[in-house]
């Protein structure tokens, strides 16, 4: 069991900093439980098939899970191509949530959703000179101006007329300090449970001072805390919790300290003790929302990261609109300057996670801008007009205590507000080649439709992007190649790179035709490979389609 940690002496001023509060006392004991360990997914009954069955939904290159090996004879080994970030542009409102209301002056980690055709907004929001973080509720028709609606839920100062809609307490309006993780809809749950939230409470009476739990609700307004604590640790920050439909668990993202650098090392009269890297992502699994799973690291800095770096939360986001997309776009934390820099990582299974480029995909603010110091991402996705996506994120103007002191502010502490990022859809992370042809094909797909469609962006002059169907198996190896990863191949009749019309342009769905004709639907249903070449052009994803 892990042991009950109070929260670090500095959290309360860093809160203070970007524009959190304390916390209040207050609430009703527990009954604390152990965390159990969830039963793994059951395994296959089938042998696994070498061919990927993608029908006709869009899939992704924002890693190499799709990727082929390949071999010489093809002249298909991947080669000039790299992982490129796609381009986010901010809101040109700037800071556009006023945190100004006669019961809250402060506001942290938000939380969006797109539900019922309306954007839905929790937030953690508190009020300078007093303790007490608490949960309130916005809404938006275009996800841009936000109303507060007085909701006479919770009773605060005296008066019910606000939009506080949660404290952390087992009773309505008794609070223990609420650090808002998230709020998600859960398409398994049952009507009175419709929506879920986890958070960690960062002050109140003994038992509850220090630990994570969570909530749930019929509305997203009126919320019954859970029966038992999630963990018995404070994990600061903004925690994610979700239901993912395949596994068919409940998964959480938290905040936590121990990502590995060096284990113990046993040098025999003098063993070293080992050591980590601070501020890491673990990652727990339930099957009821109420027992979880011992955490386990699944994000941490590494050697290529340097020692400045360490992960201030994950931002958890599902992609619903492709095949296996799950990313975390963590907050990079340079502990010398105090910046929160945003990073991209990418899982296939919401279990496994790689960082295919350490670029920063968020840009800090300029000089002056409520954004020039940190950006950290809110978890989730939501539409932003025709084919746009969003993003909402957290900004600070300051540098988190403990960088060096010509960093730290000179003047009054800063605030924190929210921004928000519009990218085109799918378009987060691809593969790229410069100015140098690269390529790259997939391993074996079956598929359905009869076009194929690319989501491609030039990088530079001279963009191009030529696309080859491969038969599985329609071909016969030469002497000497009796074996090896597609050696069997060939080319389908009508459809090599010298058929294809050559694709130089923006498109979010680009056709690919080879003669004048896009029609691929001779071979669905029948392994094929899709070869690319590819210059001065990122390609994010494709789909077949009708």
């Amino acid at each position: 069991m892990v042991k009950l940690k109070k929260p670090f002496s500095s959290r309360r001023q860093f809160l203070k900093t970007v524009g959190g509060v304390g916390a209040a006392a207050g609430g009703l004991r527990l009954t604390r439980s152990e965390p159990a360990m969830a039963a793994p997914v059951a395994p296959y009954s089938a042998r696994p098939s070498a061919n990927i069955y993608v029908g006709s939904r869009r899939q992704l290159l924002f890693d190499d899970f799709l990727v082929g090996p390949g071999n010489n004879l093809h002249d298909c080994i991947p080669y000039g191509i790299r992982w490129g970030l796609g381009k986010v542009r901010k809101s040109p409102d700037g800071n556009f949530f006023p945190a100004k209301e006669p019961w809250h002056d402060r506001t942290a980690w938000f939380n969006v959703l797109y539900d019922e055709g309306r954007y839905r907004m929790w937030y953690a929001a508190g009020k300078a000179g007093t303790h007490g973080m608490f949960v309130c509720y916005a809404e938006s028709d275009d996800g841009v101006s936000w109303r507060k609606p007085i909701l006479n839920i919770i009773e605060k100062d005296g008066s019910n007329q606000n939009n506080i809609v949660y404290t952390g307490g087992a009773a309505p309006g008794v609070g223990v300090g609420v650090e808002l993780g998230n709020v998600f809809r859960d398409p398994a749950g049952k009507p009175d449970e419709r929506y879920k939230m986890i958070y960690p409470t960062w002050e109140g009476q003994p038992s509850e001072e220090g630990v994570t739990l969570g909530a749930t609700s019929p509305d997203g307004l009126h919320w019954t805390r859970t029966r038992s604590f999630f963990l018995p640790r404070y994990c600061d920050t903004q925690n994610v919790a979700t239901y993912d439909p395949l596994l068919g668990k409940y998964v959480a993202y938290i905040r936590w300290n121990g990502g590995a650098l060096y284990g113990a090392l046993n040098t025999g009269e003098r063993p070293v003790a080992g050591i980590s890297r601070g501020r890491a992502v673990a990652r727990m699994e339930s099957d009821d929302y109420q027992r979880w799973s011992e955490p386990e690291v699944v994000l941490a800095p590494d050697a290529q990261d340097g020692l400045n770096l360490q992960f201030y939360g994950s931002s958890y986001s599902s992609y619903p609109a492709a095949d296996f997309a799950h990313f975390m776009f963590p907050a990079g934390y340079h502990v010398r300057e105090g910046t929160f820099l945003v990073q991209v990582a990418v899982s296939r299974d919401n279990r496994t996670w790689s960082r295919p480029t350490r670029e920063t995909f968020v840009p800090l603010g300029p000089p002056g801008s409520f954004d020039d110091h940190a950006v950290a991402v809110s978890p989730g996705f939501v539409p932003a007009g025709s084919d746009h996506l969003a993003l909402y994120y957290r900004g600070g103007n300051v540098a988190h205590p403990g960088a060096l002191e010509k960093f730290l502010p000179k003047g009054p502490s800063g605030n924190s507000g929210m921004g928000r990022l519009i990218f085109k859809r799918d378009r987060i992370l691809g593969i790229e080649a410069g100015q140098q042809e690269g390529a790259f094909w997939t391993r074996p797909l079956v598929f359905e439709g009869s076009k194929v469609l690319v989501n491609v962006e030039p990088t530079g002059q001279d963009a191009q992007l030529k696309v080859q169907l491969i038969g599985v198996g329609t071909g016969s190896a030469p002497p000497g190649w009796a074996r090896g990863e597609g050696v069997g191949d060939a080319p389908c009749p009508g459809y090599s790179f010298d058929d294809c019309a050559p694709i130089s342009s923006d498109g979010l769905d680009a056709e690919v035709t080879w003669n004048g004709k896009a029609g691929v639907g001779e071979w669905a249903g029948k392994p094929v490979r899709l070869h690319f070449r590819l210059r001065s052009m990122r390609i994010y994803g494709f789909q077949f389609v009708a």
